[in-house]
C-alpha cells in the first residue's frame, strides 16, 4: 500500500528527507525512555514501575528535548493486556500535557531477545516461528489501531536493533513489510520508523552487508544506531560478552582510523616465527620487542597471514600488541583481542588478489584457546596469492624509535606445502606511512572529522532514496563523564553538531539507566544526575544556555 498523502493535521509526516507537521518541518531531538525493559518484569507491574513519572516529562521538556523514543518489550503487552495499554494511555497523556512527543518503540519482540549476548534469555525464535511472527504484526496493528487518531505518538518504530538468523538479513525485510502492511491497515496517518540491520547469523555485525532498505510506504524514516567507536563508547560496558576495558579517551589524536588504502612498509613487517608443518597444539609464537627504523612509519595493525601456498588449516587467535620505548620499557599494551566469537567479527578476510584465492578458505571457528572461538585459514593454494584476516579497528599509531611486539596463540591441521616452497603462516604487523596522494587523508585521527566519516556511510541511503533519516540511539558510557580526561562530554557535543548538520532526527540513550543515564540510579526513582553530561546536552539543545556554565566539558 503506498502512503503519499500529504497527512492529517498535527501528524508528524515524511517529505522527501525532512519531516514535516502541517506543513512546517520539525526535527525529532528525542531522549530514550528504557522503561527497564532489560529488568525482569512482568507487564502487570508497569503502572509501578519507578522508572519515571509525570515529573521526568517536565524535566526532559526543559532540557530541551521535543521527543521520547518509549521502548517497550512485546512480552508485557502479552502478559496483561489491560495494564500494557493504562501505562501507554498513562504516558500519551503525560507527553500531552507537558508538549512532547512519543515514538513508540518496539525494543524487544514478542518470544525473543538478542540485545544482550550475556543473557541467559536469548532466543531467535522470532525469525524461526511464523506463530510468533504474526503475533508480533497482530500487536503492531493492535497499537496502531488504539492510536490511530492520536497526534502525540509521533511515529511507530518497529523493530530496535534486528538481528537474523539467516546470512542476508532477508528475513527482517519480510518481516518489516509485514509490520508496514499490518499497521496500514488501521491507520494511514502515522509515520513508521524502520531500523538498518544490525546483524547476521545470530551476532552483531552485517560482515559488508547493505544494512537498509526500502519498504513499499511513503511515510517512512530509516533509522540507524551511532555508537562510534564501540570501544570507546562502550568502554566497561557489562553487557558487552566480554566487557572491553578502558577505551581510551575522546578526541585522541593517537587512536588512528583507516579510511582508505594506506602505503605499507614492507621492510618494516614485524612477524612471529612461523607455524610448523604438520599438526600441533595450541602454542603461543612471539616475535620479540622490534624497533621500528623507518622514519616515515606512522601506523600498523596485526594481521593474520598464510603465505607461501599450504594445504591444511591453521588456527589463530589469542593476540596481543604491546609498544616499548627505545629502550625497552613498556609503555602499553596496544592489542588485546581474545577473539572471541563476538570479537572475531570485527576480523575480515582478505587474500592478495580480487576475491579469495583460489583453493582458500577462511572461517570463524567455534572453539579457541579457553574460548568459543578462533579464526582459520585452509588450503592457500598458490604460493603468489597470500590469504589471511585483518581488523581495521586494531589500527595504532606508530612512534619511529620505539619497539613493538606480537603475541598470539596459532595451531596447525595437516599443514603441508602445496608448492615448491615452504609455507609461512603466522602474526604479523604490517607497518604504513601516509598516503602520498594530493588531497587524501586515509588515517583519520578519532575526532570530529571520523565521527563525520562515519556517519556518512550511512547517510547515503537518504541522499539516494531521498528519504528521511534518523539516528534514534546514541550515546556514551558514564566512566567518559566520571573519568578524568575521558571527553565524555566533548563527543556528545560533536555529535549533535554533527546530527543537526546533517538534518538527521535523533534520540539520545537514555533517560535513566545505571551505565548510560542523564539520571544514573538503577530500578528506582530517577536520581543521581550525570551532571556533566546534562550540561553538555542543554548547550546543544537550549542555544541560551550559558556556556561557562558547562562543568568538565573540554
Amino acid at each position: 500500500m503506498s502512503h503519499d498523502r500529504a497527512g492529517r493535521d498535527g501528524f508528524v509526516h515524511a517529505v522527501g528527507r525532512d519531516l514535516v507537521v502541517d506543513g512546517r518541518p520539525i526535527q525529532l531531538r528525542a531522549v530514550n525512555f528504557s522503561n527497564f525493559f532489560y529488568v525482569d518484569i512482568d507487564g502487570s507491574e508497569l503502572l509501578t514501575s519507578s522508572h519515571h513519572s509525570d515529573q521526568d516529562f517536565r524535566r526532559v521538556k526543559s532540557m530541551g528535548f521535543n521527543t521520547i523514543r518509549f521502548a517497550f518489550d512485546g512480552d508485557w503487552y502479552v502478559d496483561d493486556r489491560q495494564m500494557f495499554w493504562q501505562w501507554m494511555d498513562c504516558n500519551v497523556s503525560w507527553a500531552r500535557q507537558h508538549g512532547l512527543r512519543l515514538v513508540l518503540d518496539l525494543h524487544t519482540p514478542i518470544g525473543s531477545f538478542w540485545l544482550d549476548s550475556t543473557s541467559d534469555g536469548v532466543s531467535f525464535d522470532l525469525w524461526s516461528d511464523a506463530g510468533l511472527q504474526q503475533q508480533n504484526v497482530d500487536m503492531w496493528r493492535d497499537i496502531a489501531f488504539r492510536y490511530r487518531d492520536e497526534p502525540v505518538v509521533a511515529g511507530f518504530d518497529l523493530l530496535n536493533e534486528p538481528v537474523t538468523t539467516d546470512a542476508d538479513g532477508a528475513q527482517w525485510r519480510a518481516l518489516a513489510q509485514q509490520f508496514v502492511d499490518a499497521i496500514r491497515s488501521v491507520d494511514e496517518d502515522h509515520l513508521l520508523i524502520v531500523a538498518g540491520l544490525s546483524g547476521v547469523e545470530g551476532r552483531y555485525g552485517t560482515n559488508g552487508l547493505e544494512t537498509h532498505f526500502l519498504v513499499e510506504d511513503k511515510n517512512v524514516m530509516y533509522d540507524f544506531h551511532f555508537y562510534e567507536p564501540v570501544e570507546y563508547t562502550h568502554q566497561y560496558a557489562p553487557w558487552v560478552g566480554r566487557p572491553m576495558q578502558d577505551g581510551g579517551s575522546y578526541p585522541d589524536p593517537g587512536v588512528l582510523y583507516p579510511t582508505g588504502e594506506q602505503e605499507l612498509l614492507s621492510e618494516s613487517t614485524i612477524p612471529t616465527p612461523s607455524l610448523p608443518l604438520g599438526t600441533s597444539t595450541w602454542t603461543e609464537y612471539d616475535s620479540g620487542k622490534v624497533t621500528v627504523q623507518d622514519g616515515s612509519a606512522v601506523a600498523a595493525k596485526p594481521v593474520i597471514i598464510a603465505t607461501g601456498g599450504m594445504r591444511g588449516t591453521a588456527y589463530f587467535d589469542a593476540i596481543t600488541v604491546t609498544e616499548y620505548g627505545p629502550e625497552g620499557n613498556e609503555k602499553q599494551v596496544l592489542v588485546s583481542d581474545q577473539l572471541s566469537a563476538e570479537q572475531s567479527l570485527d576480523w575480515h578476510p582478505w587474500n592478495s588478489g580480487n576475491g579469495t584465492a583460489p583453493g582458500a578458505h577462511l572461517a570463524r571457528e567455534a572453539s579457541g584457546v579457553g574460548d568459543d572461538a578462533s579464526l582459520s585459514v585452509s588450503d592457500v593454494a598458490q604460493s603468489d596469492a597470500p590469504a589471511g584476516w585483518a581488523n581495521d579497528r586494531h589500527l595504532f599509531k606508530v612512534v619511529p624509535g620505539n619497539q613493538y611486539r606480537i603475541r598470539g596463540y596459532m595451531r596447525g591441521r595437516n599443514i603441508a606445502p602445496s608448492a615448491t616452497s615452504v609455507p609461512l603462516i603466522r602474526l604479523q604487523l604490517d607497518v604504513y606511512a601516509e598516503s602520498e596522494q594530493a588531497g587524501t587523508e586515509v588515517l583519520l585521527q578519532r575526532n570530529e572529522a571520523y565521527l563525520a566519516r562515519q556517519l556518512q556511510k550511512n547517510l547515503q541511503f537518504g541522499i539516494d532514496y531521498e528519504v528521511p533519516m534518523s539516528v534514534m540511539e546514541f550515546g556514551v558510557v558514564r566512566q567518559t563523564f566520571e573519568m578524568e580526561g575521558k571527553g565524555g562530554g566533548r563527543w556528545v557535543a560533536d555529535m549533535i553538531d554533527l546530527l543537526e548538520a546533517n538534518r538527521l532526527n535523533y534520540g539520545y540513550w537514555e533517560y535513566h539507566g545505571a551505565d548510560m543515564g542523564i539520571y544514573l540510579g538503577g530500578p528506582g526513582e530517577p536520581s543521581s544526575p550525570n551532571t556533566t553530561l546534562q550540561v553538555a546536552l542543554r548547550q546543544k539543545l537550549l542555544p541560551w544556555f550559558p556556556r561557562d556554565s558547562i562543568i568538565g566539558f573540554q
